[in-house]
């Protein structure tokens, strides 16, 4: 049997055409020693305040749909339910169940927009603006107007039976956002404040890291050919090896690139950031007295 380093991942990437799983492991071995802090990996901090070297910012969005039979339905799904809004959606805009109604996605909308000076809660005022978020990449969108997002593979289930492919081997599970990227808000329509979407823009932000949360989490069992996913029984015993068509797959855990790191000083954790995928919408939602007063005591700024 032929002798295994997790350093042979990537070209066992290669040998699958994982092209971008290779690529961004091959990011993580060239760096100096990182684990990513836990601010970090939860939003706290800012990525512009990051140094490159604990940044990619350019995973190819269209390589999710094309490299992953189960992102674009997902995705799909997604842009159908924003493609035309009339003031109600659980995405973006009112609920049709009190006493809460503004979604959580309208809610971040307007703090967005009252971050950028554009929307006054004590005086419930709106200042007619528009807005062309078009050149702005995905970390300037993620501080700007982002608004929502959706899970892709993190159910158990998803985690089981999802198909092995380049966007697992790459992110996993991971998370898209929603941003508008372009926006009109109006004082004054029909008598209410309004917020009218024309665009949405959809880009990935994900953490590529071996932090572990409770138990050491499995990778699969992998060899210079590739990977393979343990059966049942195997998930759950979690034998050092697994013997296939005399090729012997090797347990890999978040567990193993922590002892590389440590051992080699090698194996730098970072953020990544795809490109923008954007879709032209109508979504438009007026804003009354009482939605205001909402957002005001749901924030604590009544």
């Amino acid at each position: 049997m032929e002798n295994f380093k997790i350093s042979d991942i990537p070209a066992a990437m290669d040998h699958m055409q994982w092209t971008q799983s290779a690529r961004l492991m091959r990011k993580w071995f060239a760096a100096p020693a990182h684990e990513m802090p836990k601010a970090v990996k939860l939003g706290d901090i800012r990525a512009n305040t990051l140094p490159p070297a604990q940044l990619l910012t350019d995973l190819p969005f269209d390589w999710l749909l094309s490299a992953s039979n189960r992102v674009r339905p997902i995705v799909e799904e997604h842009v159908a339910q924003l493609t035309s809004v009339t003031e109600f959606s659980p995405l973006v805009g009112r609920l049709k169940t009190p006493p809460d109604q503004l979604s959580k996605g309208l809610m971040m909308l307007m703090t967005r927009l009252r971050r950028l000076g554009l929307l006054d809660p004590q005086k419930r005022t709106l200042k007619s603006y528009y807005l062309d978020l078009g050149d702005y990449s995905a970390m300037q969108l993620e501080d700007t107007i982002q608004f929502n997002l959706f899970k892709v593979g993190s159910t158990t289930w998803e985690k089981a039976t999802d198909t092995l492919d380049d966007v697992y081997g790459a992110l996993g599970s991971f998370i898209i956002k929603i941003a508008a990227t372009k926006l009109r808000t109006m004082a004054s329509d029909y008598g209410y404040a309004a917020i009218k979407i024309e665009e949405i823009g959809l880009y990935v932000r994900d953490t590529y890291d071996f932090l572990n949360v409770g138990k050491d989490q499995l990778l699969g069992y992998w060899s210079k050919r590739g990977v393979i996913r343990p059966s049942p029984i195997d998930y759950f015993a979690e034998p050092s090896c697994i013997d296939t068509n005399d090729v012997r797959h090797f347990k890999v855990t978040n567990g193993s690139f922590n002892s590389y790191r440590k051992k080699y000083n090698k194996g730098g954790d970072f953020l990544v950031f795809s490109t923008i995928k954007r879709y032209p919408v109508s979504i438009v939602v007026h804003l009354s007295i009482t939605d205001f007063d909402e957002y005001r005591a749901r924030t604590g700024l009544a």
